[in-house]
């Protein structure tokens, strides 16, 4: 296997977070053999005491008693329930399991009832009800939970109701809302047991997600909420209290950049830019954090950018940039240069863009990064491209795919056969530009990229409607969508809403379904904050008042 280029070792060395250097903690011969610790004796050894404790609680509660169990990840909590069904103060109780998890809870007695209503109860037990997933309704943020200020109007019917003890096992961010939200009902609480994570979960946790290997744009809209879960509890783990060593500081502000990454993807730009800036204001003034202020301040460019907002997305980035240059992170800066040079071109400032990009280029050259050299590469022949200088663009979309075929980066090449594609159908070549589009859809389906699927089939639909094909093209779209929908993608949704809408009104004049699409993407792009928003408005109001002047006529 080929040893890494320099630069690789350099930038894995700098800008790992320093949790991920040294994993392992001790240091241990080749030859000694490696054993994975036993969850439940992991957890046990860390946990004695506060096992005991919550034990004494089940023995001694009767009728409706309250206790709340602080315990950041399920599985450690699947372990402590197992393991407090062998223990001797807990042979006469009866462990009731119940997830309401339901996001939009708003009525926690109700649903306690309605659930416990469908349970058989042991006789001659005490039955015991652990809740889970109730941080779904609480949040970790935003505004009063709707939930918690209900149980503090109905508290007192809780005692006849629900006439077990209840244990509300919750991660510590949503009993420390529970305490700012429902204090009547935390008042009256019998016990407070909290439970430290095992360093193993921990682990798989930052594995399964900080350091996973999985393409973040091809996530299913489900994975990106698995993922948020999961860096949600990631964030209590490593959120320094006191007065933070500098590795405590990039811990936390690595896990919040990575949450504010994963609200982006799932489209919820209001949390995502909640976490993004708490990043960059935990490190102001935090010299040893930089690098991970950079990198914040780059991930909330790209936000802005998204929503339109270009120049407070160039100004993050030039911050970005300037610390990236102060603390010489060449390879992240060549990324900064490659998104300003995005931002320049979109605004129309082509010669500044191709500047930038040949900036980032040289960086990329010089460390030996080609494979992102081959991403500007073809971000330069875009611009050639729109020049007008298409023979050029063609060669530099060549060298790029020479990279990629060289290194086997296929999703790089089928962005670019992507863009080929574009070039032939503007030339007028269209099954060219099929041919190369069936190709890009066969690299998505290999790879699973199925958010890169669905901008193909949307890219294959537009041509088949231009062709005339219109059963086709909208057959194209519609597959295209239920992909969008699957994986949160909105504004792909948004731009094959607006498709489909237009094919119906224009061409099978059949407004009520232009109406009904162009309504669904102008919501999206309101909610997102996207300037298009004016120009979908304007394109509904077309179609409604062509709907109305059909239907003036066609009355008797």
């Amino acid at each position: 296997m080929p040893s890494k280029p320099s630069w690789i070792k350099k930038t894995l060395s700098r800008f790992i977070p320093p949790f991920l250097r040294g994993a392992g903690g001790i240091a241990t011969s080749a030859h000694t053999p490696q054993t994975t610790p036993d969850p439940t004796e992991e957890f046990i050894s860390l946990n004695e005491e506060a096992i005991e404790k919550l034990a004494t609680f089940i023995d001694f509660a009767e009728g409706f008693t309250i206790g709340f169990v602080e315990i950041n990840f399920l599985a450690d909590l699947d372990i402590l329930i197992q393991h407090l069904a062998t223990h001797p103060d807990c042979a006469d109780a009866q462990f009731i399991t119940l997830t309401l998890d339901d996001p939009n809870l708003r009525f926690l007695k109700d649903e306690l009832v309605k659930r416990l209503a469908n349970e058989t109860l042991v006789p001659d037990k005490k039955p015991i009800i652990w809740i889970q997933g109730l941080e779904q309704s609480i949040h970790m943020s935003g505004d009063y939970p709707p939930m918690l200020n209900d149980l503090n109007f109905v508290r007192d019917a809780f005692v006849d109701s629900v006439p077990h003890p209840v244990l509300f096992c919750l991660p510590d961010y949503a009993i420390n809302r529970v305490i700012q939200y429902a204090p009547d009902f935390w008042s009256w609480k019998s016990g407070l047991f909290r439970f430290k994570t095992r360093p193993s979960t921990q682990k798989f946790a930052a594995d399964s997600t900080i350091f996973s290997d999985r393409i973040r744009e091809s996530l299913l809209l489900e994975d990106w909420q698995e993922r948020i879960d999961q860096l949600e509890r990631l964030v209590m783990e490593y959120r320094p209290s006191g007065s933070p060593t500098p590795p405590e500081l990039e811990n936390y502000c690595w896990v919040l950049s990575e949450l504010g990454i994963a609200y982006r993807g799932q489209g919820n730009v209001t949390q995502a830019a909640f976490y993004l800036r708490q990043a960059i204001d935990i490190t102001e003034n935090q010299t040893s954090a930089q690098s991970q202020r950079a990198l914040a301040l780059h991930e909330l460019g790209i936000l802005k950018a998204n929503q339109g907002e270009i120049e407070d997305a160039i100004a993050l980035y030039q911050q970005s940039l300037d610390i990236k240059e102060q603390i010489g992170n060449i390879h992240d800066k060549a990324a900064t240069l490659h998104q300003l040079a995005i931002l320049k071109a979109n605004q129309g400032e082509i010669e500044d863009a191709i500047a930038l990009y040949q900036q980032s280029l040289d960086i990329k050259e010089q460390i030996g990064d080609i494979k992102t050299k081959a991403a500007t590469l073809h971000q330069l022949a875009i611009l050639k491209a729109n020049q007008g200088k298409i023979e050029d663009a063609i060669a530099l979309y060549q060298q790029s795919l020479d990279i990629t075929e060289q290194i086997g980066d296929i999703q790089t090449k089928a962005a670019t056969l992507n863009q080929l594609g574009i070039l032939k159908a503007d030339q007028g070549e269209i099954e060219d530009a099929i041919a190369l589009y069936q190709e890009v859809l066969a690299i998505d389906e290999q790879t699973g990229n199925i958010q890169g699927k669905a901008a193909t089939l949307h890219q294959l639909g537009m041509l088949k409607a231009n062709q005339g094909e219109i059963e086709d093209a909208i057959a194209l779209f519609q597959e295209s969508l239920n992909i969008t929908e699957k994986i949160g993608d909105i504004q792909t949704k948004s731009m094959t809403l607006q498709w489909i809408g237009g094919l119906a009104a224009d061409v099978q004049k059949d407004y009520e379904t232009g109406i009904q699409c162009f309504r669904e993407s102008l919501e999206i792009l309101q909610r997102i904050g996207s300037p298009k928003a004016e120009n979908a408005e304007r394109q509904l109001a077309q179609i409604q008042a062509l709907a109305a002047e059909q239907a003036t006529t066609s009355e008797p």
